[in-house]
């Protein structure tokens, strides 16, 4: 899997889809593949992936501060 060296820099309150979450763990230039998030969402954090909460139609929907969770867990 391909993730940024450094944590990403973003406030906690931040919301974001997988289009963003991608971007921010891949890098630069490479995104992380949205297959690869979309098999640790449906972990879920109990299970070690990470956790987003249902927005508008049924996307999902990451904050600042699981993502950050997420990028230290792996």
């Amino acid at each position: 899997m391909n993730l940024t060296n450094t944590c990403p820099d973003i406030p906690d309150n931040w919301k974001g889809g997988m289009n963003d979450v991608c971007r921010i763990l891949g890098r630069p230039g490479k995104p992380m593949s949205r297959e690869t998030l979309r098999k640790y969402a449906e972990l879920g954090k109990k299970f070690g992936g990470i956790d987003y909460t249902p927005g508008i139609n049924g996307r999902r929907v990451f904050s600042g501060k699981e993502v950050k969770r997420f990028w230290k867990s792996l």
